[in-house]
């Protein structure tokens, strides 16, 4: 698993520093250092916590980003809405594609909701 490599990227993408994301997870900069450098494995208390922090879902710093597998049949744009699901937080996703039904922007709640139902009919696929 790539713990190391998702927690870095998850950081990266909320745009803070080492020092802040340590003080925000109640743990020490050395300590998401390792943790970032596959050094140390974290807690599931300190994966929830860092995926409420990030605004990722849980799943994601167990993923292997490399061996993502869409279906075939999506088309290109699907892809890639369908990958940025799993690496953007909820809000970013929100913004970049101004997700509406019946003429009103969907909540992040709502959001959350497909995305889980669509990960659930996935995993059925496989």
């Amino acid at each position: 698993m790539e713990f190391g490599k998702n927690f870095l990227d998850a950081r990266n993408r909320k745009g803070v520093d080492q020092k802040d994301a340590a003080a925000a997870l109640n743990i020490t900069p050395g300590y998401l250092s390792r943790v970032e450098k596959d050094k140390t494995k974290p807690s599931i208390e300190l994966i929830l916590k860092a995926a409420d922090y990030y605004g990722v879902q849980e799943g994601y710093f167990f993923q292997k980003h490399d061996e993502i597998n869409i279906n075939s049949l999506y088309t290109q744009q699907n892809k890639d809405f369908i990958k940025e699901m799993d690496l953007l937080p909820v809000n970013e996703l929100r913004e970049k594609y101004n997700i509406t039904l019946d003429g009103e922007e969907l909540t992040e709640s709502e959001l959350k909701g497909i995305i889980a139902y669509l990960r659930s009919l996935r995993s059925m696929d496989h």
